[in-house]
């Protein structure tokens, strides 16, 4: 038996995702599904590898907000594949072995737009690297930046490269860095 209130299954828990979970939750059942657990205002975080305190000021977990203040449902894990006929979701979850199948009425992608053009994954500094396919063959493997501990351990290691350059006397060059 279908619900009896129509699904809308979000991809992508930034900007967007949240914009438009917050506009129809009162007149759909509303499931935002993030790759990562944490919302990070990426136009700032060139300031966090200078100054890396100031990703607390970017960032937020996203469960509280979209669970306990917007009333929607949140999973946390990558969607694997996106059947639209069919108006299913494959996803893989965070912290299971499996994959599950998620079932909606409508569906939003809003999931950004990666910002290394030279990369295969689209890696770069601005941005986490959350996909598990992409994770082994980017730059920084060994952080998990899914989590925010890990996203907080790569400012850390950008920081540290900085403060080695600045120790050695080297000059960096800033090219744009405006709203990305």
């Amino acid at each position: 038996m279908p619900p009896s209130q129509r699904r809308v299954l979000i991809i992508g828990g930034s900007f967007a995702g949240l914009c438009v979970a917050r506009d129809l939750k009162d007149h759909f059942l509303v499931t935002i599904v993030d790759a990562k657990e944490f919302f990070e205002y990426t136009p700032g975080v060139l300031r966090a590898y200078v100054k890396p305190k100031h990703l607390d000021a970017l960032t937020f977990t996203l469960y509280p907000v979209i669970e306990g203040r917007m009333g929607c449902k949140f999973v946390w894990g990558e969607v694997m594949h996106l059947d639209g006929p069919e108006r299913t979701a494959t996803i893989k979850p965070m912290f299971a072995e499996t994959e599950e199948v998620i079932d909606f009425d409508y569906c939003v992608i809003a999931a950004g737009c990666n910002f290394g053009v030279f990369h295969k994954w689209g890696e770069s500094l601005w941005f986490p690297t959350i996909h598990a396919a992409a994770r082994p063959e980017g730059s920084w493997p060994h952080l998990d930046e899914r989590f925010l501990e890990g996203r907080r351990r790569h400012i850390l290691e950008e920081y540290s490269a900085i403060q080695q350059l600045e120790a050695k006397g080297a000059s960096v060059l800033v090219v744009g860095a405006g709203f990305i």
